[in-house]
């Protein structure tokens, strides 16, 4: 890594440039080709500073939705990278259950010992974090089906079933259990996740989907003062037909899975007594309570887990990661420890070399106190966006976050789209979600002084647009 700062932010060329270009021709056989705008240069992007293969240096407040935490070329993470532990992990992959070095066992520890979610006794590890919520969903369904045959006064060993059950699960005849989930949840692609992600048509048209039941979810309006009474309504409209549903399918409900904020839904937030609703109703239902915090997860928020700051009367069952942890997977409380061989198990289970990375990402949140900086810096950045909001009233709304889960809505797609285009030809690289949304995602060494930069940006580009 070369020790000389960043290019200085800014365009210079066209979008794409004249490199990028004649780059965006190749890759076709991608079948995602389609959705590439910019092909940056992995040498020269160095901590906020992405640097497109045309010299282009912006602020990225993207954050590739938010898998991007310590920025780029951070040196903790290039120095695991060139370790021989990380190269020999790299070559020589594992079926980690069976299989396993040393380096793992130490992984599993530390993250047991410092950076588990309160009340976790077990970690699960996948690739990303979509497979990890489709292992915390599995997990779910595992533990209500054990606990319905033992109160049934049957095996929990699915094992020592009479050939004729055994016969009907193998063809997909073996449960009435179900899953709910939120309006504008977004879980994950997997046809498990699928079935509980109401974000958008496009995630869904054309796929089979588990027909499981789908509670309101009740998205706070702002500023939070001026909405108290109609976020009180929505929260209490939503409990409401949480416990219907739970009663409508008693018995049968496996469980319930809620990100802590609705971040491809348009990042939707709830109150906090939300949540400590939930963990009360899925505890007196028998229902696991799943938090999906593979976008929340992992300091963004300003915690190391989201849900922490909700102050639940018990922990979840399940809390799944990704993203920033850089694999997927799930903790899961004692209730929720899978343990029969083979119920619970992919070959990887867990890619050793990135679970070096994650230590190291896990070690500078620590190290760097950026857990303080997430709080205070986007405390700062969500008062800058309350200020546009009120200068631009007519064009920019509903101001919003959590730490650096931040975002601002325009009144059409066009007008944020646009928003977001002018914003990237003044160096400063945002990103959408929902129907209107600006989602901001910065990566967790953000500044104040480059929460300015991109706000004299963004007020920049509300002028030309406020007319």
């Amino acid at each position: 890594m070369s020790t000389q700062p960043p290019p200085a932010r800014g365009v210079t060329t066209p979008l794409p440039g004249p490199v990028a270009r004649a780059l965006l021709q190749r890759g076709q056989h991608d079948m995602q080709s389609i959705y590439r705008s910019v092909i940056f240069d992995p040498e020269q992007s160095r901590g906020t500073t992405l640097v497109d293969v045309d010299g282009n240096a912006f602020l990225d407040l993207f954050s590739s939705f938010a898998l991007g935490a310590l920025g780029y070329n951070h040196p903790a993470l290039l120095e695991v990278a060139r370790s021989d532990a990380f190269v020999r992990a790299a070559v020589n992959p594992t079926s980690t259950p069976f299989l396993t070095s040393p380096e793992w066992l130490a992984f599993a520890d530390e993250v047991e010992r410092d950076w588990a979610p309160a009340g976790m006794s077990r970690i699960f590890c996948v690739d990303s974090g979509g497979e990890g919520v489709d292992a915390a969903i599995k997990a779910a369904f595992i533990r209500h089906g054990e606990a319905r045959r033992v109160a049934q006064g049957r095996p929990a060993d699915p094992l020592q079933l009479p050939p004729a059950e055994a016969e009907a699960w193998m063809a997909n005849q073996g449960t009435d259990a179900v899953v709910i989930s939120f309006d504008g949840a977004f879980h994950g692609r997997g046809l498990g996740p699928l079935s509980a992600t109401h974000s958008k048509l496009i995630h869904k048209a054309d796929l089979p989907a588990f027909p499981w039941p789908v509670a309101p979810f009740p998205a706070q309006r702002w500023p939070l003062e001026q909405h108290a009474e109609d976020n009180a309504r929505a929260e209490q409209q939503a409990i409401t037909s949480l416990i219907d549903l739970l009663e409508q399918h008693a018995g049968r409900v496996a469980a319930v899975i809620v990100e802590p904020v609705q971040s491809e839904g348009g990042d939707r937030h709830a109150a906090p007594s939300f949540f400590q609703k939930v963990r009360t109703l899925t505890a007196e239902a028998g229902a696991a309570l799943i938090l999906d915090e593979v976008q929340t997860g992992t300091g963004i928020s300003g915690s190391l887990w989201c849900h922490s700051q909700f102050d639940l009367p018990a922990p979840p069952d399940l809390v799944t990661f990704g993203k920033k942890m850089q694999l997927g997977g799930f903790f899961a409380a004692p209730s929720h420890d899978i343990r029969q061989f083979g119920r619970m198990y992919q070959t990887r289970n867990g890619d050793r070399a990135r679970a070096l990375l994650a230590l190291a990402t896990l070690r500078a949140l620590r190290d760097l106190d950026l857990l303080r900086n997430v709080r205070e810096t986007g405390a700062y950045f969500l008062a800058r966006l309350q200020e546009l909001e009120r200068a631009h009233p007519r064009l920019v709304s509903q101001a919003r976050g959590r730490g650096f889960l931040l975002a601002f809505d325009l009144p059409t797609p066009a007008a944020r789209d646009e928003l977001l285009k002018r914003a990237l030809l003044r160096g400063v690289f945002a990103s959408y979600t929902g129907t209107r949304s600006v989602r901001l995602r910065p990566h967790l060494v953000t500044t104040v002084a480059e929460v300015d930069e991109a706000m004299t940006a963004f007020h920049a580009v509300a002028r030309e647009l406020d007319i």
